[in-house]
């Protein structure tokens, strides 16, 4: 694995603005797809992603979210 730190910030920035556009996907274009509340995704996303930082202790850079394989069992859950 690469150690990214010591990239330039342009290069860092160009990497969260693709991390920004494909959370933004998973968390409120999914809920709103459902008919779900984006409020709920972000806040157990964020609070999912914590609890894995402090268990792994920060060695595992990733972002827990909401998937879209979900979209057709939920839709057809709510009938």
């Amino acid at each position: 694995m690469t150690d990214h730190t010591n990239d330039p910030v342009w290069k860092q920035a160009i990497a969260g603005s693709q991390m920004l556009l494909v959370a933004f996907g998973a968390l409120v274009l999914m809920p709103l797809i459902t008919g779900l509340d984006p409020n709920v995704a972000l806040f157990t996303a964020g609070l999912g992603t914590l609890i894995f930082h402090i268990v792994t202790g920060g060695q595992i850079p990733i972002f827990l979210a909401s998937s879209f394989a979900f979209i057709a069992p939920v839709m057809a859950s709510k009938g």
